[in-house]
């Protein structure tokens, strides 16, 4: 499997998760990689690329959904791409999942979930049904908030 010593989350990342030795395994549309980062580096990292904290990103979540625990954030904001973790943001075993990429998901016993994703990928995670479908949820909201007040703003600029 082909390594990376650093990545930035894009529009074809699917998900990270911890591999072994603080490492991270990344899942785009067309390739599997391992990066020499861990999930937690690879968020922030993105982030500041976008120009903002993981800090400043959460902020901002909890002030627009009105949500403390394990918010899902905007990595960058023109094009809306969401991330949301599958834990604690201090759970080193936490998959960190592109909400915009997910065409569908479905229970596959107690403690897996299938994930649909677009470009015919899909991938079993060790994360409960719920636990999934709340954050996804928590998705759908920070999506409508996010850009109907980006439409507000930009119907009052006229």
């Amino acid at each position: 499997m082909k390594e990376k010593v650093d990545y930035v989350i894009n529009y074809e990342t699917l998900l990270i998760m911890p591999y072994e030795n603080d490492k991270s395994k990344v899942y785009e549309y067309d390739e599997i990689f391992i990066v020499n980062m861990n999930v937690m580096d690879i968020i922030k990292n993105s982030c500041l690329f976008f120009g903002s904290s993981l800090d400043g990103r959460k902020e901002g979540t909890k002030h627009l959904i009105s949500c403390e625990m394990k918010v899902p954030i905007i990595v960058e904001d023109s094009g809306l791409l969401i991330f949301f973790p599958t834990g604690s943001y201090r759970n080193k075993s936490n998959i960190w999942i592109s909400y915009n990429n997910i065409l569908n998901y479905s229970k596959i016993d107690s403690n897996h979930t299938m994930i649909f994703f677009k470009e015919n990928n899909n991938i079993s995670i060790n994360v409960k049904y719920n636990i999934l479908d709340n954050q996804i949820i928590r998705c759908i909201k920070l999506d409508a908030v996010f850009n109907k007040r980006r439409l507000c703003s930009n119907l009052s600029e006229k």
